[in-house]
């Protein structure tokens, strides 16, 4: 139960990382792997059966606070619950080996196993000591169902883990480890119910999280403790972490992602945001689309990694507390680092941007062929890359790594020079002056498809204006993974990536690039607007002498730019346009572009 003291991180966060790793490391590989976590009281018919379960025989409440937590009026249980994996099969016991798998015995029986395998999340066993470092009375009950030859076959077991202790009796003392099972005893073993007995009192118990003919394992914690949060923070800072650690597995957004996140409290859905709906998570997104840039060492001929870095304008407000414990404050100059199997590490910390407002995101993605190495260097909670643990070329070859990312950061977070084609350079702390806010507090990364008039978005109501209903990505709002406006025919646009810092003939410019995957005649219009920020909307009447953004013109492909504040071309050829923008000074600046078939210019 000692093991995970050395981390810093949260228990209800190191419960989101753990589990999750678990669970994707036993995905069967026909589809994605369903995470569910769920918080409630347990009914007025529940509760009896789970006091005549586990209160018979338990230790003196001295040695285990199980009575206690039994005894509470309305107890509740906090479940953990996935499927679209193959559940805890293999031998019951810890004493048989047998050719396969052992997941149970593993997560049962060995505590503190280490299982060392590639491309796998965990490569520890520790982690699952937190299950019952959440409970009051370190107690648990597993449900699972797993195959066994060619049949399915359920489990269910409970039992706690807490510290040894010894007991005088008239034999004389004995000693308990602290481990206590509840199950079916043969033969003097605690084994665990099967079959048709496991499904029924796992349903007297509460536990119905399994679909029917689904593998997937539950681990029900009784009476779980959540320091000074109340039980709606709790499954707050739960679903943070979820985002903040588990997000590559959340890509891509509205497609087929690996992995399905929900969260429960009392039977209502705790919603589990896109991670681009989280604006100082956003960055990170950007910059894992972005990951090209190579990581060598070049004398050992070996491959590290892959990094992808975003500049941007920082989000305005305080990230959300599981992003602080994880190192996030105000300003984002960070790399995400984490192994191949796309789960978080940490948050490693690099010098601020040179100018406030700004601030830059990395990812670095260690490359399989060295996953051991980064493996080994992982303490036993896996959030961090001890690359003093290593020795010889392992050692080598992470700080190396740590190294160039270090590097990469530190060349980022500098003052750079933009040249234009006649080699004269804008200075970039001028240039974020002029683009203040343009990805800030948006829900894609600064641009909007737009409905035009005479059209109707699902879900909205005709004429112009903004798209409406559903989150980023969808009903009308490009999302940051690329998006596109639902219109009728001949009236999509499609955006390409977000808008991005430029220079064009000396002059510090907005830059949107779309296409038009819809074949016939268009006229196409730019419609800049200052925003007001905060999701008030764009400014409508500027003050009286204000600067206002302008479009300066249109680019097809890396062509010259051509004047005029519409856009008249054919859509459907694949070409790449470019809405050209000057921002107005010391402003945040909103882009979008509007699509209507043929007619007359506005």
């Amino acid at each position: 139960m000692k093991n995970l003291d050395g981390t810093e991180l949260d228990p209800l966060t190191l419960l989101v990382r753990e589990s999750a790793q678990n669970s994707w490391d036993a995905r069967t590989g026909d589809g994605p792997v369903d995470y569910r976590v769920e918080l409630r009281t347990l009914g007025p018919s529940e509760a009896p059966v789970w006091r005549e379960l586990l209160a018979a025989g338990a230790p003196q409440l001295r040695h285990l606070k199980l009575r206690a937590s039994l005894a509470r009026p309305a107890p509740r249980i906090l479940t953990v619950t996935d499927t679209g994996t193959r559940g805890l099969g293999g031998p019951t016991r810890a004493d048989v080996a047998v050719p396969g798998q052992s997941d149970f015995a593993s997560f049962v029986r060995k505590t503190g196993s280490s299982s060392k395998v590639t491309g796998r999340g965990g490569t520890y066993g520790f982690g699952k000591a937190v299950f019952h470092l959440l409970s009051a009375s370190h107690t648990v009950i597993v449900h699972t169902r797993c195959r066994v030859d060619d049949r399915l076959e359920t489990r269910l077991i409970g039992w706690a883990v807490h510290e040894s202790y010894t007991v005088e009796g008239d034999d004389g003392a004995k000693t308990f480890t602290g481990r206590h099972f509840w199950g079916r005893v043969r033969r003097g073993y605690v084994e665990p119910l099967v079959g048709d007995e496991a499904d029924e009192v796992a349903g007297s118990l509460g536990l119905n999280s399994l679909p029917d003919g689904d593998t997937g394992t539950s681990v029900a914690i009784l009476d779980p403790v959540f320091g000074e949060r109340d039980d709606a923070e709790a499954m707050r800072w739960i679903v943070d972490a979820m985002v903040w650690n588990l997000w590559p597995k959340m890509l891509p957004e509205g497609g087929d992602a690996p992995m399905r996140f929900s969260a429960h409290h009392e039977g209502l859905a705790v919603p589990v945001p896109r991670p681009s709906e989280v604006p100082h998570l956003r960055p990170f997104v950007w910059a894992y689309d972005d990951m090209t840039r190579l990581v060598e060492h070049k004398s050992m001929g070996r491959v590290l990694g892959r990094l992808g870095m975003r500049k941007f304008i920082s989000p305005q407000g305080r990230p959300p507390r599981v992003a602080q414990e994880a190192g996030i404050g105000d300003r984002l100059h960070h790399t995400c680092l984490m192994r191949p199997v796309d789960l978080v590490v940490k948050y490693l910390e690099g010098p601020p941007f040179f100018e406030e407002s700004g601030g830059y995101a990395a990812i670095f993605r260690a490359d399989a062929a060295v996953d051991r190495v980064f493996a080994a260097a992982e303490p036993a909670s896996h959030d961090a890359w001890l690359v003093d643990k290593l020795s010889g070329d392992d050692q080598r070859l992470a700080k190396h790594a740590l190294r160039k990312i270090n590097d990469a950061m530190k060349e980022t977070s500098g003052p750079a020079r933009v040249a234009n084609e006649t080699g004269e350079g804008v200075s970039l702390a001028g240039m974020s002056r002029l683009m203040a806010g343009l990805m800030a507090g948006t829900a894609g990364e600064g641009a909007e498809a737009v409905f035009a008039a005479g059209t109707t978005p699902p879900g909205g109501s005709s004429g112009a204006g903004r798209g409406s209903g559903g989150p980023a990505g969808a009903g009308g709002i490009p999302g940051p993974r690329g998006g596109s406006s639902v219109l009728s025919d001949r009236r999509r646009v499609l955006y390409d990536g977000a808008p991005e810092h430029d220079v064009v003939d000396g002059e510090a410019v907005i830059v949107q690039r779309f296409t038009l995957p819809d074949a016939g005649s268009y006229v196409v219009h730019g419609r800049p607007a200052v925003a007001l920020g905060d999701g008030r909307g764009v400014e409508t009447e500027p003050p009286i002498g204000a600067s206002i953004p302008t479009v300066l013109g249109w680019r097809a492909g890396s062509g010259p730019v051509t004047d005029g504040s519409s856009l008249h071309t054919v859509g459907g050829d694949g070409t790449v346009w470019s809405l050209v923008v000057r921002p107005a000074p010391d402003t945040m600046t909103e882009v979008t572009v509007v699509a209507e078939a043929g007619g007359d210019d506005r």
